[in-house]
């Protein structure tokens, strides 16, 4: 699947935080130059409640995000979404800025130091407690409006907005991942139905796999938490504890290593393809899935919006939930945020746009983009307007959210760098995680 989480570039063990990086280093101007967006703007209106009240002057808002533009999510958001709250809301225009990914916090990060801020950001969920301690954020549950706005959230992307007790940033869409399976793949096979214990799925991908004509049983999209740790907790094991302080005792506990050494066998054996590793040359399980390269592997709602699109369109597959282990079935907790700069220059007018991105309007507009709703209020609304999310709701009762911490970025470099030793042969799953979970204190420790 698409890579859901940003990865800090830096040295194997290194624990420098991109936030303090780029404004020690002095890159703000730099940062800001990068990686020119696509702009679209439209006209809309204020948040749909009556407690703000809309200026006279006109003021013109910027909305950065990393929407994509291969399908409507971007298209979306420009021609549907901004032009109602530019309805509501006379006087206000919003600009939406779609940047890469891969660039998108560096770029926050760089605006914010150079003062120039976008107005509201949708942000990784990961990304929220590193901003926020790095006081970058507004915080949001003080302002009148908030109680109302959250009111029905999730708790999942309830628990991504929060920072020592306080709350910067609003659940703009969850998702999870679940599993994508081929049916012509498993019929030609002989097996009936998709798997529903891990057992039984690493089975099913021996039968599955053909080296020879490049066909794989699974599809492994990276060796980064977001990607693997759907086969950590199912299979019992961990990253850190409860507090998100501590790694030893957890990354490199029994049940991790019982998990890392399942996959490490499947890729010896040649049943995982070439996404495990990545590098030059490696196919996406997304790509591959469609193009028969892969017969199972676990993506988002979004994908389905993707095969939709191709020409022709790809359905020939199932949804399933991820198999269960003595973990049970456990997928990893992905979304968005909606952040505004405590810096901002149009700090009320923004809060009206971040309240309406909330809204049961922008919320059910996104949802048909493959944007789950963070509220449970929509749940059934959401559902009814695509059935296929009911899955993925399904999935998301037993996920589990990623490590909340300003240093989850460098605890995930740590162990997607020791996992690739471990592939590699370099240093046993044993070593590896030990070295990985000791690593990983450092980075969760230097918070505290």
């Amino acid at each position: 699947m698409v890579q859901m989480t940003y990865k800090v570039k830096m040295g194997r063990w290194g624990v420098t935080r991109v936030a303090t990086a780029c404004v020690a280093l002095g890159l703000g101007a730099a940062m800001l130059s990068m990686a020119n967006p696509v702009s679209a703007s439209t006209k809309h209106p204020a948040s749909a409640s009556a407690s703000h009240t809309a200026k006279s002057a006109a003021v013109t808002l910027q909305f950065w995000s990393a929407y994509n533009e291969t399908d409507t999510e971007a298209s979306t958001m420009a021609d549907v979404v901004i032009p109602r709250f530019e309805q509501l809301n006379p006087g206000i225009k919003v600009v939406s800025d779609v940047y890469p990914y891969g660039v998108l916090l560096q770029k926050f990060v760089a605006a914010a130091a150079a003062g120039k801020p976008p107005d509201v950001m949708r942000s990784d969920i990961a990304w929220v407690p590193e901003l926020s301690s790095d006081g970058l954020l507004l915080q949001l549950n003080t302002l009148p409006w908030y109680p109302a706005t959250v009111k029905g959230a999730l708790p999942g992307p309830m628990a991504t907005t929060e920072w020592r007790g306080n709350f910067y940033a609003l659940p703009l869409d969850t998702n999870t991942q679940a599993l994508f399976w081929n049916k012509a793949d498993f019929a030609a096979a002989g097996i009936k139905s998709p798997p529903t214990t891990m057992t039984q799925m690493f089975a099913d991908a021996q039968k599955l796999t053909n080296t020879s004509e490049g066909h794989f049983g699974l599809g492994v999209d990276g060796t980064d938490i977001w990607n693997v740790a759907p086969y950590i907790w199912s299979d019992g094991g961990a990253f850190t504890n409860a507090n998100y302080t501590r790694a030893t005792g957890y990354m490199d506990d029994a049940g991790t290593q019982a998990a890392v050494q399942e996959l490490v066998n499947l890729d010896k054996a040649g049943v995982i393809g070439s996404d495990l590793k990545g590098g030059a040359g490696a196919v996406s399980g997304e790509a591959g899935f469609p193009k028969d390269e892969y017969a199972m592997y676990i993506d988002g709602p979004w994908a389905v919006t993707t095969y939709n699109e191709l020409k022709p369109a790809f359905k020939d597959y199932g949804i399933s939930l991820f198999p269960s282990g003595p973990g049970g079935s456990a997928s990893t907790v992905g979304g968005e945020d909606a952040i505004i700069p405590i810096d901002g220059h149009q700090k009320a007018d923004a809060e009206k746009f971040a309240e309406f991105l909330d809204s049961p309007f922008s919320q059910l507009a996104m949802a048909k983009t493959g944007q789950m709703s963070a509220f449970a209020t929509d749940g059934a609304a959401e559902v009814k307007v695509t059935p296929y999310y009911a899955i993925f709701a399904q999935q998301l009762q037993t996920a589990k959210v990623r490590a909340v911490s300003p240093f989850y970025s460098q605890m995930d470099t740590i162990f997607s760098n020791e996992l690739q030793e471990i592939l590699a042969g370099k240093v046993t799953v044993t070593k590896g995680l030990t070295s990985a979970a000791e690593a990983a204190n450092v980075a969760l420790l230097s918070g505290l």
